[in-house]
């Protein structure tokens, strides 16, 4: 098969989306199909995220932005108190503007990738497309097209998701989205490479001045405010008063990152605190095994590839009671707690830090579990199966 994948961001984030589709066409390549990938990129075509070798770079140059003052007005935030009608107010001011940006750099995208693309759709057997409902719909009238959801949407999409050939998605997303479109989305899961991301040692801790008997919160992801880690940030400096072994490590980069500076800077001054911008998803196991402890605090989460790829490195997890993070939590690798509540999140910190048994015996649990039920070559072939089935494409 020759499969065109249309991803805005793919050669420009490290975001879990971005890594779930470099991952999946990797070893859909390796099943012997032929795959290339459209994105943006600057005026002479340079983009900083090398795609894997197997995946043939389309990128489409331009000025653009997706988060546009989302820096500022996390930084306005943090002097408006947890829980207060102005903080709430800014909170949703924030998520609109967001959304706001990110469907006019959609927009945008969708009339490029017609324009770039209108006399080429026949060199392609197949059109993968990730996260854009509107894009999917409009591509799916020139060519086959798969649509991957990423987190759910609502029932006033329904015609367009049924002018797609054949939709995907995951977790609670797929639970939601099943109860308004039935079968006409089908399951395409979350893989792991199972080789790269194993328990073992890490000279992390050592690197940035920390030691064995120091118990370590990580994060990894986007630093955005869906995310939640101005939660996490709050919490952490709340215990660090009274829980002198307890240190943090965040894995990456986001508008955010100001923001956590500031509500950390004695943290930071005492060494306690370390953030990572830009780790390679193939160092990322070293960066997990320094880790007592993941936490994902976000304000919505369909299925973590974070939280998965820490569970296969033998760490237990702390996430909010949102989405797909209560189907993980089932595997009792983990624990949950009340979403957006600093007062909770820091509670289960102190509960579970300071349990070292209970830490090692949730993150053998979870490793188990992910060995069991996720691998990338399972989730090639089933997307392999959604082409032929659904887009009667043949390989």
């Amino acid at each position: 098969m020759k499969v065109l994948v249309l991803q805005s961001e793919l050669g420009v984030l490290r975001g879990g989306g971005e890594n779930f589709t470099r991952n999946l066409f990797t070893a859909f390549a390796a099943r012997g199909h032929r795959v290339r990938a459209a994105f943006v990129a600057d005026c002479r075509r340079r983009y900083p995220l090398p795609l894997p070798s197997s995946i043939e770079p389309i990128p489409i140059p331009g000025w653009w932005v997706r988060n546009l003052g989302q820096a500022t007005l996390s930084s306005v935030s943090r002097y408006m108190p947890y829980k207060s009608c102005f903080r709430t107010t800014w909170d949703r001011v924030q998520e609109a503007i967001a959304w706001r940006t990110c469907a006019w750099h959609n927009r945008r995208f969708q009339r490029r990738v017609e324009y770039e693309f209108a006399r080429r759709w026949d060199d392609f057997d197949a059109v993968y497309v990730h996260g854009d409902t509107i894009l999917a719909s409009k591509v799916a009238q020139y060519h086959p097209t798969v649509l991957r959801l990423p987190g759910p949407v609502t029932a006033e999409l329904t015609p367009m998701l049924r002018a797609v050939q054949a939709v995907c998605a995951n977790g609670d997303a797929l639970d939601r989205i099943r109860a308004f479109l039935g079968d006409h989305v089908c399951e395409l899961p979350i893989g792991l490479d199972v080789q790269t991301f194993t328990p073992g040692v890490s000279s992390v801790r050592s690197t940035l001045g920390w030691a064995d008997r120091h118990c370590v919160v990580g994060y990894v992801g986007r630093l955005t405010h869906l995310k939640g880690v101005d939660l996490l940030a709050a919490a952490f400096r709340e215990i660090a008063q009274d829980v002198l072994d307890a240190r943090l490590l965040i894995i990456g980069s986001g508008e955010e990152e100001r923001h956590i500076r500031t509500v950390l800077a004695q943290e930071f001054a005492r060494a306690i605190v370390h953030i990572e911008p830009d780790v390679n998803h193939e160092q990322l196991p070293a960066w997990y095994r320094a880790m007592d402890l993941m936490v994902m605090s976000s304000r919505y989460e369909n299925h973590s590839n974070a939280l998965l790829e820490a569970m296969a490195c033998g760490i237990p997890f702390l996430a909010s009671n949102v989405g797909g993070n209560r189907k993980l939590s089932e595997t009792g690798a983990g624990w949950l707690f009340e979403p957006e509540s600093v007062p909770a999140l820091s509670q289960c910190l102190r509960r579970i830090i300071g349990n070292r048994p209970e830490l090692k015996a949730c993150g053998e649990v979870g490793l188990r579990s992910v060995r069991n039920h996720h691998s990338w070559a399972a989730s090639a072939e089933r997307l392999e199966a959604i082409i032929s089935s659904r887009l009667g494409v043949r390989g």
